[in-house]
């Protein structure tokens, strides 16, 4: 048999997982130091409150068992590996061999160096724990004593997100449409919360459609949440944010969502990666260098049409999905085509029943409508993870 690790249980990863425990002689090796996966692109919902735990988290092993393949889970982080004798190394200090290896570790918060007070006095929700601790932030300010000390002295109370991209503006309109609605009661003279979001691009949703960004700001405009625009972070302390053009920001609470910065992992080589330490890989998706290694999701800087495509959930699942039938191609000794990605477009929740999107990048819809599309295709991604059968 030949044998494929995979190490991250990412989106990539998993929809690898799932296409090739559908070849029964391929034997996978799944590595990762978490037992579950975090669902990232509901993230906005569970820091706001409005999911739980069990909303954004799918146990490994159930979803490992749901396959009844040859698959063997490992609750290790790969250390190294090493290209020349086909191995990897876990924390465990254990050498494990491979024919096949996938690289799908993803990403954390990209901090900016040139700001190294940001990353300590504010909060990320690239990972789970970050985001609990966003989510017990925000659920704790209704009742908190901090919170009633201020309204004491009717003081506002300053939620501020640092990043006006897609996370950005999904997570603040979140906490703004339920402070509006759900907690009505709060919006009297006493009591004054506030949602600002910051960045130092001049619109949200940089680099979007036009429709989008006009739509996402009329939204936020209604849910009383402020911007900060044009004007990138340049100090943060305990109390302040310090924006180049000499505005002064007071928080209580600082969240930052800004770009990626992508998990590489030790190896006996040294292999290029880009500014955000994304893997360069070819059209096939294989590290550069390498026949037998591939970089799927965040980790990997991909290439179409000489153009760069930024990462997003679609862009992972496309990749993992590729890499395995490519392996099992290999297997067969079938020819493989190059991996083109492709959008079929994009949906951005911004609170409540809200939200805005691009259908096959063309179809532009808001409000009710696209609240519920993209809750029906968030539905179908959960179920192909909870609900799974090997075809």
């Amino acid at each position: 048999m030949k044998r494929v690790i995979i190490i991250g249980a990412s989106y990539a990863g998993l929809y690898a997982l799932k296409e090739l425990s559908k070849n029964k002689n391929i034997e996978i090796l799944l590595f990762d130091k978490k037992d579950y996966h975090y669902i990232q692109v509901e993230s906005y919902g569970f820091v706001a409150t409005k999911y739980s735990i069990s909303d954004v988290t799918i146990n490994i092993n159930k979803y490992i068992d749901d396959l009844n393949s040859d698959i063997e889970f490992y609750q290790e982080e790969i250390i190294s590996f090493n290209s020349d004798t086909k191995e990897v190394v876990s924390s465990n200090d254990i050498t494990y061999k491979y024919d096949e290896l996938i690289i799908a570790t993803g990403s954390l918060t990209n901090f900016p160096p040139q700001v190294p007070s940001i990353q300590k006095y504010s909060k990320g929700i690239k990972t789970l724990q970050k985001a609990c601790m966003v989510n017990q932030s925000f659920d704790s300010i209704i009742n908190s004593s901090v919170l009633k000390e201020k309204n004491m002295n009717n003081m506002p109370y300053n939620i501020v997100i640092g990043g006006a991209g897609l996370s950005g503006v999904e997570v603040a309109a979140e906490m703004a449409a339920l402070l509006k609605d759900k907690y009505a009661f709060l919006n009297n003279d006493s009591s004054n919360i506030n949602v600002f979001i910051v960045d130092g691009m001049k619109t949200v949703l940089p680099n979007m459609d036009e429709r989008l960004i006009d739509a996402c700001e009329k939204r936020l405009d209604n849910l009383n949440i402020k911007t900060y625009l044009g004007s990138f972070i340049n100090n943060v302390d305990e109390n302040s944010i310090y924006l180049n053009d000499g505005t002064i920001i007071d928080y209580d609470s600082f969240i930052f969502t800004g770009g990626i910065k992508a998990v590489t992992i030790n190896s006996n080589k040294e292999y290029k990666v880009n500014k955000l330490n994304q893997y360069l890989v070819n059209k096939y998706l294989q590290l550069k260098g390498e026949k037998n290694i591939f970089v799927i999701g965040d980790a990997a800087e991909v290439i179409h049409d000489n153009k760069y495509v930024a990462p997003t959930a679609q862009l992972a699942i496309q990749a993992g999905i590729y890499v395995a039938k490519f392996i099992k191609n290999d297997l067969s000794y079938k020819y493989n085509e190059a991996f083109i990605p492709k959008s079929n477009g994009v949906l951005i929740s911004l609170g409540g029943s809200y939200a805005i999107g691009l259908v096959f990048n063309k179809l532009f819809i808001k409000g009710y409508m696209a609240h519920k599309l993209k809750h029906f295709v968030t539905y179908m991604h959960k179920s192909k993870f909870k609900k799974i059968r090997a075809s």
